[in-house]
């Protein structure tokens, strides 16, 4: 067993990450560099999209795995349906980006229950402390304090890796504001997930494709909430 001291918890920039890259929408080009954990595997170039190896009982990604709400209890039934396949990471991922794609942002009970189920732990990351902050995570598409939500109706999903035990999902998705979805407004989010006794969980965030490459390259939902 090793006796080394681990590094403090990272205060979870990944959401941001992800979210930021939207601003290539309205901008261009912005990429938020900082914001990218330090350890963070950064992929290169444009990977070939893997294909999913669905069982027998495996569906195609609905965007909608544990219901249509965007609480705590959505995200672990979702972890708790979500299979031991390709699809079933997907479907996980996209509930985890549903439940942080919001304003207001979780609770902090919300958080540390998060943090204890969903975050796997062997993940540097402290998502109660990032969220404390009251983070716009929309990168600043909508304006602060602005109630919003994410939604996998228009979104797009992308497997970037996938092994028995470990995924890389990207996964894009629309913004609703005053109960409209915007026209133009699209996020997008990579995570790597591993399998462990209690399902998917996330281990970390990783660099997002750009808005306009990952929509036109990912399968749509089947669903999407």
């Amino acid at each position: 067993m090793r006796t080394e001291a681990r590094p403090p918890r990272r205060k979870w920039p990944w959401i941001v990450t992800g979210a930021a890259i939207a601003a290539l929408v309205v901008a261009g080009g912005i990429w938020y560099a900082a914001n990218l954990p330090d350890k963070a595997p950064i992929l290169i170039g444009t990977p070939s999209p893997v294909t999913p190896s669905p069982s027998s009982d495996d569906v195609q990604p609905t965007g909608c795995m544990g219901g249509d709400t965007r609480d705590a209890a959505m995200l672990l039934a979702a972890q708790k349906a979500a299979p031991h396949t390709s699809n079933g990471a997907v479907e996980f991922a996209a509930a985890f980006v549903r439940w942080m794609g919001q304003f207001p942002v979780p609770t902090q009970e919300e958080a540390g229950t998060i943090q204890s189920a969903v975050v796997a732990p062997d993940s540097e990351y402290d998502l109660p402390a990032f969220l404390a902050k009251n983070p716009n995570v929309s990168g600043s598409l909508v304006p602060d304090e602005t109630p919003f939500y994410v939604s996998t109706v228009p979104g797009v999903w992308n497997l970037e890796s996938y092994s028995d035990d470990s995924a890389r999902v990207s996964i894009g998705t629309g913004i609703v504001i005053n109960g409209e979805l915007h026209p133009t407004f699209r996020l997008s989010s990579t995570y790597t997930l591993e399998w462990g006794n209690a399902g998917w969980m996330v281990l970390e965030a990783n660099q997002p494709r750009p808005t306009e490459e990952l929509f036109p390259l990912g399968s749509g939902f089947t669903e999407g909430c």
